[in-house]
């Protein structure tokens, strides 16, 4: 039995209820928390510790960075879905940029919506009716890696940990002044080191010193 704990946030109160009542009426999902707000909802994934996002495209790109890399920076083992009201490509090429999984939309009806969270906890793919088909996917991802920097490659989060890792903080000194746990700041440390093809904490913190100008300043 697939089980996953869901944080719906629309701007529309009474859709994130009707999205609670269609994902737990079967006991297999757990919504563990609703928001409306954008700036609540970074602050929801790192209380609530969500493994699915549901999140309206109308504060989905809200921001810089937006409210998909705030909360992937919160935890980036999160899959999260941008709920649209019609399917618009640049929508859907900013959202999967950003780092979400696809765009369903809110008129697809709830079968749709709880199959793509079925599909987002299981195999992690959506199927093109909701979402970006898987071509269209890989091709972007190929594009950016080549076209970007090393250093896009990363989550602001990521970035941030990487700039510490130069100035030779430990992971409990990172977490400290990041206020994540040092469990996280590991995971993080191992992403970075797969983006970037890298294979130690030396390498990534020379890297670190090299790519300085392009990091974030942390204080």
């Amino acid at each position: 039995m697939i089980m996953a704990r869901v944080l719906t946030a629309d701007r529309q109160p009474l859709l994130n209820q009707a999205l609670e009542a269609l994902l737990t009426s079967d006991g297999r999902h757990e919504v563990v928390g609703r928001c409306s707000a954008h700036d609540e909802i970074p602050l929801a994934v790192r209380r609530l510790r969500p493994d699915v996002l549901l999140l309206d495209a109308g504060v989905a790109m809200s921001g810089t960075p937006t409210v998909i890399e705030q909360a992937l920076a919160e935890r980036p083992d999160l899959k999260v879905l941008v709920l649209a009201l019609e399917m618009d490509l640049k929508l859907l090429v900013d959202a999967v940029s950003a780092g979400a999984l696809g765009v369903v939309l809110k008129t697809s009806g709830p079968a749709t919506v709880a199959s793509a969270v079925d599909s987002a906890v299981g195999d992690g793919e959506l199927g093109p009716k909701a979402t970006l088909p898987r071509v269209l996917r890989q091709l972007l991802d190929a594009q950016h890696w080549v076209s970007e920097s090393p250093v896009q490659r990363l989550s602001l989060r990521e970035r941030q940990v990487l700039a510490l890792l130069g100035q030779g903080w430990s992971n409990e000194s990172i977490g400290s002044v990041l206020y994540i746990s040092p469990h996280t700041v590991r995971t993080h440390v191992q992403n970075i080191l797969e983006k970037l093809d890298i294979h130690s904490r030396l390498e990534a913190a020379t890297f670190a010193m090299e790519r300085a100008d392009e990091l974030p300043a942390v204080t």
